[in-house]
């Protein structure tokens, strides 16, 4: 009996013995080659190198957007250990604040983001296998009044919005790739193989960030909303964009908390709002050269006359009053032509085109010069405007048009709305009798080396026929708004106390366009200099600051003082 179970013992042994002897030879002979991958994998990670953006400068190569070096740590595995965690600690407390909350966010979120140098994110890397250390860019901009122009990238490296997502594959380089194996022994890795990342392509924009800045403070200083703009009418290239207020755009990148984003979403001002391509206004009477310009197309002389009393009647077919409207001088201009009507903002004069020529004449020619398109500037979100007339209020409010209405469409007011870009392009057709080349920030693009990748050359989107004869009674009304005296403000230009001593002639039209809700006016100026040879255009407006004579139009004579100091 004894050895019956001596036998059955042996025999289960020699079967255990056999079947493992059996298995070693699968694993270690017939499958070496999938089992030792598998092993390899389990200590083998794949890592990203995250490259370094492109920079951003302005036409002179001063900068307005970089990266800056930091360092991200990555939890590859479960939650820290003690010993992990105490030894974070003492490399930390002397430069963070609170190490406890990177603690934190490894083990929960299993990544942290910090400002620190290279010395201390060696000394991170080397105390457990799992923490892995790598370094990252965090995109910087030059000043706040950027986010409208470059919108910004993101914290994690993602262009969101403006010319950062535009231009987005150009500047974002090639991400590298790390291969790693994890050995057994805590804290050493072996790179397996590496493809290193490569730095995104420099671009240069039309801008002038010195002058963008000045620009920018004066409508703080003002402290109200509103959009100044720079550019060459004979290229589109745009020199100032500027809208007030504005967000900074390293709040963005940084990463902010929930709190601070609803401040911004919920503060009043509507800083996020484009000013100058996003939003439109009435125009108000910085429309007046274009009206001026269609009427001497219809045929109405130049030298006629109107007598402005500071009140217009308008008058049904039996000669009775039905509504009254007013000029800005309530003691009225005197006799008035169409030059006159242009220096002194005259609305009488353009109460009475309006009867002269109807509103179906006036929009036919909007639509003929674009007047309300978009530009086709390349940063998104540029809104359409408004130039309506009967069929449009039929449709919109089932009603039907009044003929007081076509009178203060004639000023610029009733149901117009222009973006202040809209209204730059108007007077870039002035300045450029006819032409519209396409507003553009982007001027070129290069690699590390130096060497030009492509380059922006002017695009000439429009070109619509004007009468040189015509164009000289419009430009000769809006120097005089900006260098004549007058006999006094009935006739005086509009702008000359703020130009009476510039160096250059500015040929220029003021705008006040009413808003109602009793709440101040739109203050407007525009124009182009020198008068002779147009070289620059400027928009100013300042939303609810009153007359366009006593704050738009000196906020740019500022500007145009800071231009000249740089370009003449």
């Amino acid at each position: 009996m004894k050895e019956n179970r001596a036998k059955l013992l042996f025999y289960i042994f020699i079967i255990s013995i056999s079947l493992l002897f059996l298995r070693a030879f699968q694993i270690q002979i017939v499958n070496w080659e999938k089992y030792t991958i598998e092993v390899q994998n389990l200590g083998t990670r794949i890592t990203t190198e995250v490259p370094q953006r492109g920079n951003i400068y302005d036409r002179n190569g001063k900068l307005l957007a970089w990266d800056e070096k930091v360092y991200r740590i990555d939890n590859i595995n479960g939650p820290l250990s003690e010993k992990t965690e105490k030894e974070l600690y003492m490399i930390l407390k002397d430069v963070l604040d609170n190490p406890y909350s990177v603690i934190d966010r490894l083990n929960f979120q299993k990544k942290a983001t910090l400002d620190i140098n290279s010395i201390v994110a060696q000394k991170i890397a080397n105390i457990d296998k799992n923490l892995k250390v790598q370094e990252k860019y965090i995109r910087k901009y030059a000043h706040e009044s950027l986010y409208h122009i470059l919108g910004y990238v993101d914290n994690e490296g993602n262009a969101r919005t403006g010319l950062e997502l535009v231009y987005d594959e150009l500047l974002s380089g090639k991400v590298g790739f790390n291969m790693i194996n994890i050995s057994s022994n805590q804290g050493k890795t072996n790179t397996i193989t590496k493809s290193p990342s490569i730095k995104g392509h420099d671009i240069y924009l039309t801008l002038d960030i010195d002058l963008q800045i000045k620009a920018y403070n004066y409508l703080k200083e003002t402290n109200n909303t509103g959009t100044i703009l720079l550019s060459n009418p004979n290229t589109g290239e745009i020199l100032v964009l500027v809208s007030y207020p504005s967000p900074n755009p390293n709040l963005f990148s940084q990463g902010m908390t929930t709190l601070e984003f609803q401040r911004i979403l919920n503060d009043r001002n509507k800083p996020l709002i484009n000013r100058a391509i996003s939003a439109s206004y009435p125009p108000g009477s910085i429309i007046k050269p274009f009206i001026a310009y269609v009427a001497l197309e219809a045929g109405i002389s130049p030298d006629k006359t109107i007598y402005s009393t500071g009140r217009y009647d308008l008058k049904n077919s039996d000669g009775r009053v039905i509504a009254s409207y007013y000029d800005w001088n309530v003691l009225g201009h005197g006799e008035t032509n169409l030059v006159k009507s242009l220096t002194a903002s005259v609305n009488s004069y353009y109460y009475w085109l309006g009867e002269q020529l109807g509103i179906e004449y006036l929009v036919d020619y909007a639509d003929k010069f674009d007047l309300v398109d978009k530009t086709g500037i390349e940063i998104p979100n540029e809104k359409i405007g408004l130039f309506p007339g009967p069929q449009w209020k039929a449709e919109n409010y089932g009603n039907v048009w009044y003929p007081g209405e076509t009178l203060l469409s004639y000023i610029g007011q009733a149901y117009i709305n222009m973006t202040p870009a809209q209204v730059l392009r108007m007077y870039n057709i002035f300045a450029t009798k006819g032409d519209y080349y396409e507003f553009h920030l982007f001027q070129k693009a290069q690699d590390t080396f130096g060497n030009v990748l492509m380059e922006k050359n002017p695009i000439l989107k429009n070109s619509y026929k004007m009468e040189e004869d015509y164009l000289k009674y419009i430009y000769e009304g809006m120097i005089k708004v900006t260098t004549y005296q007058g006999k006094d403000s009935s006739d005086q230009g509009t702008a000359y106390e703020s130009f009476k001593d510039f160096p250059l002639t500015v040929a220029g039209k003021t705008g006040t366009a009413e808003v109602g809700g009793g709440k101040l006016s739109h203050s407007w100026f525009a124009g182009f200099l020198p008068a002779n040879n147009p070289q620059y255009s400027i928009v100013v407006f300042v939303e609810n600051g009153g007359m366009g004579s006593t704050k738009a139009a000196p906020i740019a004579r500022k500007v145009l003082d800071d231009l000249i100091e740089s370009y003449f």
